[in-house]
């Protein structure tokens, strides 16, 4: 994680992104909301597996950059992930509509 994140700061320092609109969170999030737009053309076209692989890396690149955006140090990002993984194992999967199976906290 430490490599990605450190490649994200550079180019964040690169374009000097610090104290833009490049680091608003909305505009950020836009952002994802267009590359996961590309991530589902993808697979919803039946696409390689190297271009979905590259919206994805697309996607990582972001979300690293919104970490970077915020200014969160490795060590919160690390102390985030576990807490969640965490949470995350111990869930039930329940199965939903369609067959399929989900993980997630239901209310």
């Amino acid at each position: 994680m430490e490599k990605y994140y450190e490649a994200i700061k550079k180019f964040h320092e690169k374009f000097e992104m610090k104290g833009t609109n490049n680091e608003d969170m909305n505009f950020r999030l836009n952002l994802l909301i267009e590359e996961l737009g590309e991530l589902a053309q993808a697979v919803t076209k039946g696409k390689s597996r190297e271009e979905i692989m590259e919206e994805n890396i697309d996607l990582l690149n972001l979300i690293i950059g919104n970490f970077v955006s915020i200014g969160a140090s490795l060590d919160e990002i690390d102390s985030a992930f576990w807490k969640k993984h965490d949470k995350i194992m111990n869930r039930k999967k329940k199965r939903i509509e369609g067959g399929n199976y989900r993980v997630s906290e239901f209310k």
